[in-house]
């Protein structure tokens, strides 16, 4: 093959480099058939590269190159969903910071509530002791009350008795 195949080859490598690096720019935007025309132009140009007249280590050389570009629209890809992992961590990182904020705030109302209840608990024991105390003073008033009647029984059978 002549000089203007291997300029010719040089040109579309030059153009498809352009392609992939526009690719790389854009990111999201980027098509998969615009990947797919890149992928197919750089398969023609390693199966053009055994049809041009060129020494084996700059053929090497020029498949080193058509691998690079085949790779960095695979790296750009990658990175890509690395950065989208990169956003849902940071997503997960602020809803969990907001979970275990509601959970000290749900931890300090159970606190005071425990408080309130032990509160209630100490008043409904002293309630508790009160009425013990108001059960037991009624009863020694029954008591007191039968006293009285007994004696004035007494008080009456003796005079009956004595009369």
């Amino acid at each position: 093959m002549s000089s203007a195949d291997v300029n010719e080859w040089d040109n579309e490598y030059a153009r498809l480099a352009r392609v992939a690096s526009q690719l790389r720019t854009r990111g999201h935007v980027a098509s998969d058939s615009d990947h797919h025309a890149l992928m197919n132009g750089l398969s023609r140009l390693g199966q053009s590269l055994g049809k041009l007249d060129l020494p084996a280590p700059e053929i090497q050389r020029r498949r080193r190159l058509i691998s690079h570009l085949q790779q960095n629209p695979q790296l750009a890809q990658q990175d890509e969903m690395i950065d989208d992992l990169a956003i849902g961590v940071e997503r997960l990182k602020q809803q969990s910071q907001i979970i275990g904020d509601e959970a000290k705030l749900h931890l300090n109302l159970l606190s005071d509530m425990e408080s309130n209840v032990d509160i209630a608990h100490q008043g409904l024991e002293g309630e508790t002791r009160r009425a013990e105390q108001l059960r037991a003073e009624k009863a020694i008033w029954k008591l007191q009350m039968t006293v009285v009647g007994l004696s004035i029984l007494l008080i009456l059978l003796i005079l009956t008795g004595l009369t």
